[in-house]
C-alpha cells in the first residue's frame, strides 16, 4: 500500500497518532484479560463453608463432621 505523504509535519503526527492507539489498544486488551482471568478464577474456585473451612483446615474431623 502506497503511503500519501503531507509533509514531514503531519506524518510525523499520523505516526504519533497510530502508535499511541495500537499503545492503547495493548493496554485495554491486558485489563481486559486479567478481569476476564479474575472472572475464570472465581468461577473455579467458589468460597468454602464454614464447615468446609474446618474440613481443609482439620481433616481428621472429616469423620466427624460426615458421621453427624
Amino acid at each position: 500500500m502506497k503511503k500519501t505523504s503531507f509533509g514531514e509535519y503531519f506524518d510525523n503526527q499520523r505516526d504519533k497518532f497510530v502508535k499511541d492507539m495500537q499503545d492503547k489498544n495493548k493496554q485495554q486488551n491486558v485489563e481486559w484479560m486479567e478481569r476476564y482471568e479474575e472472572r475464570q478464577k472465581a468461577k473455579k474456585y467458589k468460597p468454602l463453608s464454614t464447615e468446609e473451612e474446618q474440613i481443609v483446615r482439620m481433616p481428621w474431623l472429616k469423620e466427624h463432621i460426615i458421621d453427624e
